[in-house]
C-alpha cells in the first residue's frame, strides 16, 4: 500500500526520512526505462569529486549512515560509522567537506561537517532542540539550517560553517519554515513553508533574500511541497509533492503520492517530471552538476532506492537496489 496519510503541521526531516522508507506503492512493478547514455553521466574526475552522496540503513545493525557513489553507482565508500543515525548529507562548493546531520550525541539531531572522505568530525551546533537539513553557500563559508531553538515548528538560521558560531535568524513565522537550499548565486535560500496554507500539512515554496530578508513566495500547488533543489543555472528548482489521493469504495484510508516536479522560475511554470498518481512513489530530487540531470529516491516493493533520469524526467534507471532504504541524495556541484 502506499504510505497512509498524516499530515502533521511538520514532520521533521530526520524523522520523515525514517518514516518515509518504511513503507512503498502496493502496485505491479512498471517496464523499467531505459538508462540515459552512458556520456549523459558527466565526468567523474576522481576521489570525491562529482559523487552523490546519500543516507542508507543497510550497516549491519540497521543505523543510517552517510555513503556517496560515483554518478553510475559504482565506487561505493562509507563515510560514517557511529552509534546514531546520519542523514541529510550536504555537499560544500569545493566538494572537499561534507555537511550531515547526527543523533550521535543528541537524539534530537545536531549537524557535522568532515572531510570528503569521511575524515575530521566537527560538531558545528551545540542545542537541546533539532538542528537540521544544512546548505552550503556558494563560497562555502555559511551553511543555512533548520532550528526549532527559537519555534518548535522550525525556523531558517545561518551560521559560519567553520565553527558554527555566528548563528543568525533568517525567517520570522509560527509556524513551518523548513528544508532550505541555498541558490547559485548565494543571494537567495528556498525553503519550504506552510505560512500560507489554507489547511494544516500543507506547503509551498519560497524564497528569502540573505541580506534584506525579504520572503516571496514561488508555488501554489494547494498540496504538500517538499525538498527544493536549485538547478546550477539558477533559473529551475527541483522538489517533489505529497498529494492525497482518496481511499477506495470500501473504507481503505486516503494515501499520499509523491512525485517530482520542476518549476521554471523565469515563467513561473511547474512541469511534473515522474510519473503521477499510480506510479513509484519519488521524491528528494538533487540537480547533477551540469544541470542535465536528477538524482531522486523511487520507492518500489516497499523499499527506496537511488535513481536518476534526464532533467526532462526520461531516461530513469535506479542506481544501486539494496534491502536496506537509501535516501537523500545530494550530488557534487
Amino acid at each position: 500500500m502506499h504510505p497512509t496519510l498524516a499530515a502533521p503541521a511538520r514532520i521533521p526531516l530526520m524523522l520523515g526520512v525514517l518514516l518515509a522508507v518504511a513503507a512503498c506503492a502496493d502496485q505491479s512493478t512498471p517496464t523499467a526505462p531505459a538508462a540515459p547514455p552512458a556520456s549523459s553521466l558527466g565526468v567523474n574526475n576522481g576521489g570525491n569529486n562529482r559523487r552523490i552522496l546519500f543516507a542508507s540503513s543497510r550497516d549491519e545493525i540497521g543505523n543510517m549512515e552517510i555513503y556517496s557513489m560515483n554518478p553510475d553507482g559504482s565506487g561505493l565508500d562509507r563515510l560514517t560509522t557511529s552509534a546514531g543515525f546520519d542523514v541529510q548529507p550536504a555537499w560544500s562548493p569545493d566538494g572537499k567537506r561534507v555537511a550531515f546531520v547526527s543523533t550521535r550525541h543528541d537524539p534530537n539531531g545536531e549537524i557535522y561537517v568532515m572531510n570528503a572522505d569521511g575524515t575530521a568530525v566537527q560538531r558545528l551546533t551545540f542545542d537541546d532542540h533539532l538542528d537540521e537539513a544544512p546548505t552550503w553557500s556558494k563560497d562555502g563559508k555559511r551553511i543555512a539550517f533548520v532550528s526549532t531553538r527559537d519555534d518548535e515548528q522550525g525556523e531558517i538560521y545561518v551560521m559560519n560553517a567553520a565553527d558554527g558560531s555566528g548563528v543568525s535568524r533568517l525567517t520570522e513565522f509560527t509556524g513551518t519554515d523548513g528544508e532550505p537550499a541555498w541558490s547559485p548565486d548565494g543571494k537567495q535560500i528556498v525553503f519550504v513553508s506552510g505560512r500560507d496554507a489554507l489547511s494544516e500539512g500543507k506547503t509551498e515554496l519560497y524564497v528569502v533574500d540573505v541580506d534584506t530578508r525579504q520572503v516571496s513566495r514561488l508555488t501554489w500547488e494547494g498540496v504538500r511541497v517538499q525538498a527544493p533543489s536549485w538547478a546550477p543555472g539558477g533559473k529551475q528548482i527541483a522538489f517533489n509533492t505529497l498529494a492525497q489521493l482518496p481511499g477506495g469504495t470500501n473504507g481503505e484510508p486516503d494515501v499520499l503520492s509523491e512525485d517530482v516536479y520542476v518549476l521554471d522560475l523565469d515563467g513561473k511554470r511547474v512541469t511534473r517530471l515522474t510519473g503521477g498518481p499510480g506510479g513509484p512513489n519519488d521524491s528528494q530530487p538533487s540537480w547533477s552538476p551540469d544541470g542535465k540531470l536528477i538524482a531522486f529516491v523511487r520507492e518500489l516493493d516497499f523499499n527506496s532506492d537511488i535513481a536518476i533520469m534526464n532533467a526532462n524526467g526520461t531516461g530513469v534507471t535506479v542506481l544501486k537496489t539494496n534491502p536496506a532504504p537509501d535516501v537523500s541524495p545530494a550530488w557534487n556541484r
